[in-house]
Parts: structure tokens; C-alpha cells; sequence
């Protein structure tokens, strides 16, 4: 195996398909049994894609983090992304507000031509498969229904998502394992999460 990618939601399949495109053999391992649960859920309001408004307004929403990640987005801008879901058969349109959606409104088709665009390019699916790190020789650790398994990998994506929904699989069972061994982690600040919380509750 050239390339895992742990974790099955969109930061993770979309990580797979750039490095399938590049001509890397990629394996997709998740602990759930199947992709992007989380996904089909937001696809329940409509599966709010991006927004159409100009990219340097766009680009202000994220506020002291926009010089950081202006080079990301304008590599992928939302003009982009619509033009990405229209080529799996899923065309766009911006609505009253200016967000952007699928004409179907839902996550579920979106996906399902998602993966069968993967399967096409070569990229596997291992689920069930939680990550639980790396052995002393380096290897990724799952723990799976049959058990403990090792695997080798040349390289490794970590896409493993927050803590937000643990039924579908955001629980964020990871950060304990990072924080016990190979990564640095920084946490996430309760003071501008409320502030957060409380500029979206005024009127």
C-alpha cells in the first residue's frame, strides 16, 4: 500500500481522490461501516455545499484564520467545488440566501457517485476499522472485529473529524492516541467557542 487515509468522511474521500489521481494506490479505513455518515446527515437540511458570494468575502468569514488558509481555498475556490459536484452528476444552485446546494437536495446520491468515482480509480475501502496507533515498528494499528491488525503504509492522512456526533462516528477517540505518542494537539479554546455560540444567538 502506498497511501492510508483514516477516516471515511469528506476531508478523508477527498484526500483519497487527489492521491488516486496522482497515481497513488490509497486504502480508506474508518471504524464505522460505511462512509460519510455525518455527511448523509447534514444532506437532511439540504447539504448547504458553499456559498456564492465574491471569494474575498468568502475568504473574511474565517475571520484570523483567512491569511492561512487563503492559498487552500483559492486552490479549490467554490466555483470549483460546484464544478466538482457537477461532474458527479449532481448540478448546483444558489438559493435565496446565496448558499449553494444540490439541485436534489440531498447528501445521499452526491455520495454514492462519489464512491463509485473512487472505486473506479482503484482507491479501497477497509471499515470497521478503528484506529488505535502505531506499532513500535511503525506500523498503523486497527482494532477490527477479528481483532488486532497491523498495517504498513508509505504514507498516512489523517482525517479523522471532530468530536461532534459520536453515534456517527465523531467522537474524537484520536486525540488521546495522538497526545500519547506522535503528534502535538491543540485544543480547542471554550472561550471562543462561546463567544461563538453567543454571536450566533443574538438577534
Amino acid at each position: 500500500m502506498n497511501a492510508a487515509v483514516i477516516g471515511a468522511g469528506p476531508a478523508g474521500l477527498m484526500a483519497a481522490e487527489v492521491l488516486a489521481q496522482g497515481g497513488v494506490r490509497v486504502t480508506v479505513f474508518d471504524a464505522m461501516p460505511s462512509a460519510g455518515r455525518k455527511f448523509l446527515m447534514a444532506g437532511r437540511g439540504g447539504l448547504n455545499l458553499t456559498h456564492s458570494e465574491p471569494l474575498p468575502l468568502f475568504l473574511s468569514r474565517y475571520r484570523e484564520a483567512a491569511s492561512r488558509l487563503a492559498p487552500v481555498i483559492a486552490a479549490f475556490p467554490p466555483d470549483s467545488l460546484r464544478e466538482w459536484s457537477e461532474a458527479l452528476g449532481q448540478p448546483t444552485l444558489v438559493g435565496s440566501s446565496g448558499r449553494v446546494f444540490p439541485k436534489a437536495f440531498k447528501a445521499s446520491p452526491l455520495l454514492r457517485a462519489w464512491l463509485r468515482r473512487l472505486g473506479s480509480s482503484g482507491v479501497q475501502f477497509n471499515f470497521r476499522h478503528r484506529w488505535t496507533g502505531w506499532s513500535d515498528q511503525g506500523d498503523l494499528r486497527f482494532q477490527t472485529p477479528h481483532g488486532q491488525h497491523g498495517v504498513g503504509a508509505r504514507a498516512t492522512v489523517l482525517a479523522l473529524g471532530g468530536a461532534s456526533w459520536p453515534r456517527l462516528g465523531s467522537d474524537g477517540a484520536w486525540a488521546s492516541v495522538l497526545a500519547a505518542g506522535r503528534g502535538a494537539l491543540k485544543w480547542l479554546n471554550p472561550h471562543y467557542e462561546e463567544r461563538s455560540n453567543a454571536a450566533r444567538l443574538e438577534p
